[in-house]
């Protein structure tokens, strides 16, 4: 006897809400495994047959986005980011200056590759910082997220969801970013006013320590980023997974001949829960599928400003990356692939919910005794938030 489409549904649901609760009950919750476990129990009910599942694994996402961990890896173990973010603060010299410069190193990063990474790998220079000048640190953090955001929405490589649509969707890397770099400029001028409001004018921070790094390793990470970028853009006809994971294969191989590094203690260090995440969403995002909500979405949400607001809501629900992927259901213009993409990134700013960028900032600082409460990061993200998804989608679907 098939199994009742409302458990399904719920099955499905439940696995989304249980994303990015820290715990239930006191017992600890992992994404991946949430996602995993979820997936799993779609099959054990026989919504889904084993074969189905893993065909319902889209191995070009999953490649894409190894192949950019391994990349930001090598970048991160060059000392690139925590040399950028050292010659910002030492450049910036006021609160004001200082949380501009990182709204503006964060989306710079995060366009080139994964806006998670700028997240984890700046935050730490900016509570030390902040902590040195002794100035409240929020104007920068929360700078830090609005520039992860933002920025990522420029590139197919700026984030999770941004790869996916490219590997799901008829838009080359080319037409991906001509449409949506206008949409990171105007939403990153956006943010920088609403940064440069919150941001104290008085206060001094003074001169990091500058620390060291391999010019010649950061210039042949920064590299193979160009290349990738450029194998994309003049060959659009090839697999956008296989482009990445080649040059990320190639730059390990590079590594280990130029540097001596051993490219399996970079393999170690990229994160394959966040592979394991986007595996179990696809089997639940499938399980999905046969159910009667994917064609009610697809009636009421295919393309346009519906599509906007149905990722921004959705987006703050259980996050942009399962929005995304249960959403593109029903896309299939490439305006549609567009505002999907763009409405859900920028949404990414409303709450720490919508962003694993925005949940990492909040974490880090926490973990270095920082509390930036999120009623301050909600007072300056949802209004910039609301403000870009308008403007992008104005941008998109009547420019």
């Amino acid at each position: 006897m098939p199994l009742p489409w409302p458990v399904t549904v719920a099955v499905v649901v439940a696995a989304f809400a249980l994303l990015f609760a820290r715990q239930v009950r006191g017992y600890p919750t992992d994404r991946a495994v949430t996602a995993a476990a979820g997936a799993a129990l779609l099959v054990a009910l026989g919504v889904l047959s084993p074969d189905a599942a893993l065909g319902s694994i889209d191995a070009s996402t999953l490649l894409l986005l190894f192949g950019m961990m391994v990349h930001v890896e090598c970048l991160a173990r060059s000392g690139f980011y925590g040399r950028a973010a050292a010659r910002l603060v030492n450049w910036a010299g006021t609160p004001r200056r200082l949380a501009l410069g990182t709204l503006v190193l964060a989306a710079v990063c995060s366009a080139l590759a994964l806006n998670d990474a700028a997240a984890l790998l700046l935050t730490p220079v900016l509570v030390r910082a902040t902590a040195d000048a002794n100035v409240d640190p929020a104007p920068a953090l929360i700078a830090l997220v609005l520039g992860a955001n933002v920025g990522s929405v420029a590139t197919p490589l700026g984030n999770p969801q941004n790869a996916y649509v490219l590997a799901r969707s008829p838009l080359t890397a080319g037409e991906f970013v001509a449409a949506l770099l206008p949409v990171a400029l105007v939403s990153l001028a956006v943010a920088a006013v609403a940064v440069a409001l919150v941001a104290p004018r008085s206060g001094v921070v003074p001169p990091a320590d500058v620390p060291d790094y391999d010019r010649a390793w950061a210039a042949g990470s920064v590299g193979f980023v160009a290349l990738t970028f450029a194998i994309l853009f003049l060959r659009p006809g090839l697999d956008p997974g296989a482009v990445a994971a080649g040059t990320a294969v190639a730059h390990l191989v590079a590594l280990q001949i130029a540097r001596r590094e051993p490219g399996g203690d970079v393999l170690r260090d990229v994160d394959w829960t966040l592979l394991v995440l986007f595996g179990g969403m696809f089997v639940l995002v499938a399980g999905l599928r046969t159910t009667p909500v994917v064609p009610a979405l697809e009636a009421h949400v295919a393309g346009g400003p519906s599509l906007g607001v149905a990722a921004f809501a959705l987006s703050n629900l259980v996050s942009n990356v399962p929005a995304v992927l249960v959403l593109s259901t029903g896309v299939s213009a490439q305006q549609g692939w567009l505002v999907l993409a763009a409405s859900a990134t920028l949404a990414g700013n409303a709450t720490p919910v919508a962003s694993a960028a925005s949940l990492i900032v909040l974490e880090g600082a926490a973990r270095r005794g920082v509390d930036l409460r999120v009623k301050r990061l909600v007072a300056v993200g949802l209004p910039v938030s609301l403000v870009t998804s308008a403007l992008a989608v104005a941008l998109l679907v009547w420019a």
